[in-house]
């Protein structure tokens, strides 16, 4: 761009979180996004900030949370959460706390103003809340004056506490406002520069605002862009409110060139459409925040007949400039020789050693900032829209994001875990309405605003505040965009149809929270495929759990010896190694991305929206999600269910022609050329762990390109299930065999443990007294599903602790 005199670039990121950006400014006289250390907090206030979905880095942020949270060595941190719906980072709280949709500031405030009265917090902050009055925030925000008590106390006394805010889903026109009051209880509290770092800021705060991508999108509408690029993943006609009118204004553009790897709605405008590497093709380099960079390297060869982005930029611009390779403003011959200049004076000639590493890391200073105390206004998001409709509450997606994560298979498979719906969208709707309406889930709803009409299944939540409804960003199909497993949806799906062109008034940014839409009943079904038909574990125990105080209690005692049933058939005998596994119940968040890791690991097949439907999803692990106490207000536990090697095996003796057996290292076998397909093992298994080939699953050019080696592709007919990957544990067994020792702890790592962020799986050899897994299987909170039954499974799982409310 500085080369051909261009406009500046556009960073496209329709979540920009620049409330968060523009709060910090005003508060602390620096516009950036911080680093919040969640793992240094004892309690952690979220005001609709989803962390384990999508919130700025979730995956760094869910572990940093599970290092907080999880209990170990007798501690265990707080988590508090304030939304109108239960998310799954709501179903991960301690104490979830539902507000009438727009009010977080109002809520953040109060909380402030009662910490200031009990003298809790600095008092220099005491003009931030002159105008609240607690008694008309609790009446307004539907969060009794009791809670709102309670919370103030254990965030004042937490030291130190983390307060965090701008979620996408919360984000309206007061969006800058609720955030500065999240910024004030943070500096008021003691927090910033302990739990709140400025100076290693995050990428963030450096994508394009909102603001600048409205006005580029009226100089198009003008006509005054004459040429425009569009970069790799970019697809505002999908992403971005349509009242902001994009897709309407690239048309008045006189050269639009799209660089992509896929169709999209986006790419169906554009007068050129140039194939893209695909990541894992090309070079490149990230950096996520200030002092780390990854750099990017090809791990295979291009599928397609594509240019990387790059390199076409650099030959058209050569062509422009007239210029040769090696002279003028664009010497490189390819991206690959710039990217390595680019790099140079850091890595110093270590081009190699750079990447192998991964990339470049550098410290960085912490910079201090001094908060400014002073009145906030206060008030909730305005709506736009019939008053007397539900306040629409769109929500990025933890499988597709925006919508460029929607045309992988694995995650449209990947259940939603507060759902369990597959291979759709939904819009959720709170069970009063649903009775007043007359809705049961399935039921097709038209769901309108001032902005435009789209037509979803409904999905009723007993969870939802009754004067919302929400549904999740990102699920797209088109004509032009057709998986291969369901057929391309009639209308738009995306809550993006919904929204018109309002801004939070502070920042610019969009605001998502921002109309008030109805709701009428088409008189079509379209049943959602839900794989988990009940969330109560109707007093089978299967999702243990024990209180804080229990929980200490036991670890001073040590745990007490487990209930050995009598058989008359002698032990197994292991010579050599004995492979197990532990789960903490605890640190599982229920994010599903050890079910996607497991699906690529061992070439699990697609089964499709028809046969899940059925039943006949094929995953090797599930998520399930158990519910307890008011159905308005559950206590969700997250329990991972996979193979349970079983000792006493109910599916090995049933196999006429045995298939299913036991190894000589301790798991549950299954020999694919014996299987005849009987399913008698799958009808003897209480745990329901195996899956059956229905049909014969294709892998058609270029998709046999991601199968594993390692791992046998299974038939028709065939019954399959968890090997705990049979094929890592082998190449870890050859590995310590070329160096002439045994498998030491950690060595070999399951798909499923690998993914984790919260690292709540453990593998490892159970006869190894020192190995982690041998230690959690001694745990005071261990247990293992179904003891009763006598199935001595191999996978331990340890309770969830109950903390109690603040």
């Amino acid at each position: 761009a500085r080369a051909l005199g261009t406009r500046a670039r556009v960073t496209l990121e329709p979540f920009g979180y620049e409330a968060i950006r523009a709060a910090n400014r005003i508060t602390f006289g620096r516009a950036a996004v911080p680093h919040y250390a969640f793992e240094e907090a004892r309690v952690v206030l979220s005001f609709g900030a989803d962390f384990v979905e999508t919130w700025l880095s979730p995956v760094a942020y869910t572990r940093a949370f599970a290092r907080m949270h999880t209990f170990r060595d007798g501690r265990a941190g707080t988590f508090i959460h304030v939304e109108p719906r239960q998310s799954l980072t709501a179903a991960n709280a301690d104490e979830w706390i539902r507000n009438a949709p727009g009010t977080e500031g109002l809520v953040a405030l109060a909380i402030l103003k009662l910490m200031l009265e009990d003298g809790l917090v600095d008092r220099r902050f005491a003009d931030a809340v002159v105008g609240i009055d607690v008694k008309k925030v609790a009446a307004g925000s539907g969060v009794d004056e009791a809670t709102l008590r309670h919370v103030a106390k254990a965030f004042g006394h937490a030291r130190p506490g983390l307060a965090i805010g701008g979620g996408v889903a919360v984000s309206g026109s007061n969006a800058t406002r609720t955030q500065v009051a999240i910024n004030l209880l943070n500096a008021a509290a003691g927090n910033v520069g302990r739990t709140i770092r400025f100076g290693p800021d995050a990428a963030w705060g450096k994508v394009t605002p909102y603001a600048e991508v409205a006005d580029l999108v009226e100089a198009m509408a003008r006509g005054e862009i004459e040429v425009l690029l569009l970069g790799q993943g970019v697809n505002p006609v999908h992403a971005l409110p349509a009242g902001l009118k994009f897709a309407a204004a690239v048309r008045k553009v006189g050269l639009v060139v799209s660089f992509a790897t896929q169709p999209d709605e986006t790419t169906a405008l554009a007068h050129v459409v140039l194939p893209d590497t695909h990541w894992l093709e090309a070079w490149g380099d990230f950096s996520p925040r200030e002092g780390v960079t990854g750099l990017l390297q090809p791990t295979m060869a291009p599928v397609r007949d594509a240019r990387q982005t790059g390199d076409v930029l650099l030959g058209v611009g050569r062509a422009v400039l007239g210029s040769e390779e090696g002279k003028g403003p664009l010497p490189w011959a390819s991206f690959e020789q710039y990217l390595k200049a680019a790099w140079e004076p850091a890595v110093r000639g270590e081009w190699a050693g750079a990447l192998r590493q991964g990339g470049v890391w550098r410290e960085v200073a912490p910079v201090a900032v001094q908060a400014k105390a002073g009145p906030v206004e206060a008030g909730a998001a305005a709506l736009e829209g019939d008053a007397s409709g539900f306040a629409l509450l769109p929500y990025p997606s933890l499988r597709f994001y925006d919508g460029r994560g929607a045309s992988h298979a694995w995650l449209q498979e990947s259940p939603d875990t507060m759902t369990q719906a597959v291979w759709d969208a939904w819009v959720e709707v709170p069970a009063e309405a649903a009775t007043r309406l007359g809705v049961a889930t399935g039921d097709v709803l038209r769901v309108t605003s001032p902005h435009g009409a789209i037509e979803l299944p409904a999905y009723v939540s007993a969870t939802l505040h009754p004067t919302a409804v929400a549904i999740p960003l990102g699920h797209r199909y088109a004509p032009y965009h057709v998986p291969r497993y369901v057929a391309a949806a009639p209308t738009a799906m995306t809550p993006a149809a919904l929204l018109g062109p309002a801004r939070d008034a502070a920042s610019g940014g969009a605001a998502w929270l921002g109309v008030r839409v109805t709701l009428a009943k088409t008189g079509a079904r379209r049943p959602l495929a839900i794989l988990q038909a009940t969330h109560d574990q109707d007093q089978r125990d299967l999702a243990q759990h024990v209180d804080l105080r229990a929980a200490r209690e036991q670890a001073l005692r040590g745990r007490a010896a487990p209930h050995e049933p009598i058989s008359m058939y002698a032990d197994h005998v292991y010579p050599g190694y004995h492979w197990g596994l532990a789960i903490d119940v605890d640190a599982c968040v229920g994010c599903q991305a050890c079910v996607v890791a497991c699906q690529a690991e061992n070439n699990v097949p697609v089964a499709g929206k028809a046969s899940a439907a059925y039943g006949r999803q094929l995953h090797w692990i599930r998520i399930e999600r158990w519910a307890e106490g008011p159905a308005a207000q559950p206590a969700n536990t997250f329990l991972p269910m996979l193979c349970q090697h079983c000792e006493v095996a109910p599916c090995e003796p049933v196999c006429p022609v045995f298939a299913a057996y036991r190894t000589e290292e301790g798991l549950n076998g299954q020999v694919y050329n014996r299987c005849v397909g009987t399913r008698y093992c799958g009808n003897n298994c209480p745990y329901h762990v195996r899956r059956f080939n229905w049909f014969q699953y294709e892998f058609p050019a270029p998709l046999e390109v991601q199968l594993n080696p390692d791992v046998t592709v299974r038939q028709l007919g065939i019954m399959e299930k968890c090997t705990m990957c049979i094929q890592r544990i082998i190449a870890g067994k050859d590995h310590a065999r070329d160096e002439k020792r045994t498998v030491r702890d950690g060595d070999i790592l399951t798909a499923c443990q690998q993914t984790c962020p919260t690292q709540a799986i453990t593998f490892g050899d159970l006869k190894g007294e020192k190995n982690a897994v041998s230690a959690l299987r001694h745990s005071p909170r261990a247990y293992t599903v179904l003891e009763e039954l006598g199935t001595r499974p191999g996978v331990t799982y340890l309770k969830k602790v109950v903390r109690e409310h603040a």
